[in-house]
């Protein structure tokens, strides 16, 4: 069973032929209305490759929380929402035809309160695997007190980063970080502050990721321990939501019980897969990530 904790938000996309200026109207070209947030697309992920999956998360009221909730049990997650009366989290994604990048407009989700930090113990039975993002300070806080309390393993996804993240990361099983954060907390390179972050930053693997790069990852703080992943040569229509997806499969595989040079093939290819088509649709289910593999691709390529 895999849990993801954290932020799921609905993103509303629009594929334009290249970034507006200012003071200009500018004609869709595509429009869809996809899950997002690490849990809640790191969720679908799992979910697709075929392993039980449950969310907690924080919602606002209204229709977008009312889409937002029917997008997650349509692929078949188990949801535990704490609804708040306020706006619920949703973004606008412009996304530019040529090129797949990307600019972001959003509202936060709900913070957590001790009422959701309650629930949690009763949402963590029968959990092997958590994977946490950085979001909610609390949230996350809490969520790693109980999962340490279970033995369940956890996975903590960084993100860029905010003023409580140095201090949760000593506490979790898994820890994976985009190579700015790396660099911005040590100052080094990403081989070097892996090595430097695992000593004091993680239990048992840290990893950095690199984008178009791969990335490295270390089971300890000695360079014989240093290993790297390549990234997985794919089309770019949509990157948004390439870490969610990424860290979804990690933690599916990690529930496998696979090793941590495959958990990181498999969210490579997971994540090529997904930026390959637009919105949530290139997320792949077992079959479509294993057929890719076996054909040592994601996509033809520009």
């Amino acid at each position: 069973m895999v849990a993801t904790i954290g932020m799921a938000t609905l993103d509303y996309l629009y594929v334009l032929e290249e970034h507006p200026e200012a003071d200009s109207v500018t004609r869709a070209l595509e429009h869809q209305v996809v899950v997002g947030g690490l849990a809640g697309r790191g969720a679908i992920a799992a979910r697709r490759l075929g392993g039980r999956t449950k969310l907690f998360a924080a919602c606002g009221t209204g229709v977008h929380a009312d889409v937002l909730k029917a997008g997650l049990e349509a692929e078949g997650v188990e949801c535990a929402w704490v609804a708040y009366d306020q706006p619920s989290q949703h973004s606008a994604v412009l996304l530019a035809r040529h090129g797949g990048t990307r600019t972001i407009i959003w509202l936060p989700q709900p913070m957590a309160d001790a009422l959701m930090v309650e629930r949690l113990p009763e949402f963590l039975e029968d959990v092997d695997v958590a994977l946490l993002d950085a979001t909610d300070g609390t949230l996350a806080s809490a969520a790693l007190d109980e999962c340490e309390r279970r033995g369940v393993t956890t996975v903590i996804d960084t993100g860029s980063g905010r003023p409580w993240t140095r201090s949760l990361l000593g506490r979790g099983d898994h820890v994976i970080a985009p190579e700015g954060f790396a660099r911005r907390e040590t100052g080094h390179s990403a081989e070097q502050a892996a090595l430097e972050l695992w000593g004091e930053s993680c239990r048992t693997v840290f990893g950095v990721t690199q984008g178009p790069r791969g990335g490295v990852f270390t089971t300890g703080k000695e360079p014989e321990c240093l290993q790297r992943w390549d990234a997985v040569p794919a089309p770019v229509v949509d990157s948004c939501g390439a870490g969610d997806t990424f860290h979804g499969a990690y933690a599916w595989a990690l529930a496998q019980g696979m090793d941590a040079a495959e958990c990181f093939a498999t969210a490579s290819w997971s994540a090529a897969l997904k930026v390959s088509q637009l919105g949530n649709a290139g997320i792949p289910t077992l079959d479509e990530l294993e057929r890719a593999r076996r054909e040592g691709s994601a996509g033809e390529t520009a």
